[in-house]
Formats: structure tokens, C-alpha cells, sequence
């Protein structure tokens, strides 16, 4: 063999060992970055459970403070629903058609004024207010009790 062609079988093997090893190293991140996906997706889905688990314990808690009549039926109903609202879910649960006098209570107090709003109204208007959140209440009472005890016991899937 000539001595230029012994040149050119070592620049070709130094090349093709040069790509080798690059491919190497390309490989290697690639795969370091699929882990690191892999343990973020983890932590995202610890921390969706937890974060599900504190509004479970809360849901149940509520429902079983309205079983045991510690809690009105218009507050349990607003703090349920907007508890519900906020479970993550990989699919959608319906929960208003699984839970519709919590809701149909719910929606029935979203227009009435809270807090500093129901301060400033005139004693008449607030009784007014209060007399027909009372007759709400009472038509949906035995409806409510029946979801509150479902839902002491409520958890996703």
C-alpha cells in the first residue's frame, strides 16, 4: 500500500471515530433530557394528587359538616362548587350533572352581594335576600343532604 492511501485510511477512520463519538454525545443528552422529562412529569402528577387530595379532604369535610348540620346549605354549597371547579381531572367528571341541587343553589347565589355588599344593603333588602336564600335553601334541603352524603365518601379515579 502506497503511503497516501495509508493517509487517507487514517484520516478516514479519525473522521468516522470523530462522528462516532459526537453520536455518542448526542445520544447520551438525549437521553439525559428524556429522564429529566420523565421525573418532571412525575413531580407534576405528585404534585396534582396532592394538591387533588387537599380539595378531596376538604369536599368530604364540608359535605360531613352539612350532614352533622354544623354548616348552612347556601355556604357549603358555594365552597363545594368552587372546590369541585378546581379538582384536575384527566377527563371532564360533570360534577353538575353528578351534583345538581349543590349547584342549581350555587347558581342561584352567584348574582347576590357578599361580604361588604351585603353589609351596605338596607336591613329590608338584606332580609329580602335572606327570605328567598331561606326558600332556595329549603326546596333543595333534602336534595343537598342526599349529595353532602355521597360526597363525605367523594374520590376520583
Amino acid at each position: 500500500m502506497s503511503p497516501l492511501v495509508i493517509g487517507l485510511v487514517i484520516v478516514a477512520t479519525l473522521i468516522i471515530l470523530s462522528l462516532s463519538l459526537y453520536a455518542g454525545k448526542l445520544l447520551a443528552t438525549v437521553r439525559a433530557q428524556q429522564q429529566q422529562a420523565q421525573q418532571q412529569r412525575m413531580q407534576q402528577q405528585a404534585d396534582i394528587d396532592k394538591h387533588n387530595a387537599y380539595l378531596i379532604d376538604s369536599i368530604q369535610l364540608i359535605a360531613k359538616a352539612v350532614s352533622e348540620q354544623q354548616c348552612e346549605l347556601s355556604e357549603a354549597a358555594i365552597r363545594i362548587c368552587r372546590l369541585l371547579e378546581k379538582i384536575y381531572l384527566a377527563r371532564d367528571e360533570n360534577f353538575p350533572q353528578q351534583y345538581p341541587a349543590l349547584h342549581k343553589l350555587d347558581t342561584f347565589l352567584a348574582d347576590y352581594p357578599t361580604h361588604e355588599g351585603y353589609k351596605a344593603l338596607k336591613k329590608q333588602e338584606r332580609m329580602r335576600f335572606d327570605v328567598k336564600r331561606a326558600e332556595k335553601e329549603l326546596s333543595l334541603k333534602a336534595d343537598i343532604e342526599a349529595e353532602c352524603k355521597k360526597l363525605t365518601n367523594f374520590l376520583i379515579d
